[in-house]
């Protein structure tokens, strides 16, 4: 671990023997997190500071919550502790912030809770998405802040509610959500019905009484790039540690047409070299092995030999310190985003769904088969298959019916 020629501001006049355990452990994850000296400096002074603050306050490490912090960052304009670093820059807080939730993943303080003083009508919903449904936690949240507006607005007395109290939250809540914003709503507010219903809280039926706007999914054709733009992305990749790691991801996009969190998710466990293949989990945690093309393996192992040494799972990692795993597929997103702007190739959609949709392109332009395709792309239903079949022009073209010659005026 890196020593520093000067002690840390501050650090001498904390009397906690617990704050000064978890702030040394806290410095040696920061050096194996492949933090800059200056930079790992730079938090713990901050994060010193703060230690110093809470004994001033007389403040338990175990009581730190939202409000602890929001009180600390007003602190910092007035600041007058002793021997403390006088910084004031905004660094100083967002330390603090990721210090702070580094102590909530070790459970020392408790969760940040999304949802204040949940009613008991919520958390038996909530706890019923995750035993009984399996949904992911980032969708839990989702639903839970959706659903929490619900109660608040109809009340807690399930068996009162009815179909135009329901039409009336939706649209006084939620009517200036656009659509794909409105389904999820819609979709929240439906599974609460169902879970009422199967605690025989709600009558059957009122689910139906929300309509999904119109989505007119095939009035487009699907978005993919062509050959020579695929190509063009894939050049424009640098040879630089972060474009090696860029360049196995977009190949997985392309070839394999992979969701984003499908490529955020991956694990050194799925994927096997001897026999060609990977494993996915995707929507409903539903697992499917594909085939791994060979440029595919070979950006993999490119990918490899320059990855930062850190201990984890997940294959792809934060090219710059902290070198932690992708948390979600936003990070997967970014990639695709900032890979389309470095080729200059611009497209109504920029994230890494585009590339999902040059996959199935690719796949119809080569005589693949619908359901073939549907088995790649993992969809539960053909018909979410069929809009690539409008792919096929020379198709279309053979099928397609004349116009009918109308008699002249």
């Amino acid at each position: 671990m890196h020593t520093y020629s000067k002690p840390i501001l501050g650090l001498s006049t904390i009397r906690s023997a617990a704050f000064l355990e978890i702030f040394h452990e806290y410095e040696k994850e920061l050096v194996q997190a492949g933090y800059h000296h200056v930079t790992a400096r730079l938090h713990l002074r901050s994060i010193a500071h703060f230690g110093v603050w809470l004994e001033r306050e007389d403040l338990a490490i175990e009581t730190i919550d939202e409000e602890t912090i929001a009180a600390f960052e007003e602190h910092r304009s007035r600041c007058r502790c002793p021997g403390a670093s006088r910084d004031r820059g905004r660094h100083v807080i967002c330390s603090v912030r990721v210090f702070v939730r580094r102590l909530r993943a070790r459970a020392i303080v408790p969760p940040k809770d999304d949802l204040p003083n949940p009613s008991p009508l919520v958390r038996g919903f909530l706890a019923w998405m995750r035993a009984d449904r399996g949904v992911v936690e980032t969708t839990v949240r989702s639903y839970g802040q959706y659903v929490g507006d619900l109660v608040d607005h109809l009340g807690h007395t399930p068996d009162t509610y009815a179909a135009r109290g329901l039409r009336d939250f939706v649209t006084q809540r939620y009517g200036h959500y656009g659509r794909n914003s409105i389904r999820m709503v819609l979709a929240a507010v439906r599974m609460f019905l169902r879970y009422l219903v199967s605690e025989e809280q709600c009558r059957p039926g009122l689910e139906h009484a929300l309509l999904s706007p119109a989505n007119w999914s095939q009035q487009s054709l699907p978005r993919g790039l062509s050959s020579a733009q695929v190509q063009q992305v894939l050049r424009a990749c640098p040879t630089t540690p972060m474009g090696v790691r860029d360049r196995a991801i977009l190949l997985l996009l392309i070839r394999l047409g992979l969701r984003a969190g499908d490529v955020a998710g991956l694990r050194w466990s799925d994927l096997c070299f001897d026999t060609g293949t990977i494993r996915v989990s995707g929507k409903g945690r539903r697992e499917s092995q594909l085939p791994l093309p060979q440029d595919v393996g070979d950006a993999l192992l490119d990918y490899v030999r320059i990855r930062p040494g850190v201990q984890s799972e997940r294959v792809f990692v934060r090219a710059v310190a902290p070198f932690v795993p992708f948390r979600s597929g936003h990070a997967v997103s970014h990639v695709a985003r900032s890979a389309l702007k470095r080729a200059g190739v611009r497209r109504p959609s920029s994230g890494a769904h585009v590339f999902r949709h040059t996959a199935a392109c690719q796949m119809v332009r080569q005589d693949v088969d619908l359901e073939s395709i549907a088995g790649v792309l993992r969809h539960r239903s053909i018909e979410t298959t069929g809009i690539y079949a409008k792919v096929d022009r020379h198709l279309l073209e053979q099928v397609v019916q004349p116009w009918p010659q109308g008699a002249p005026c």
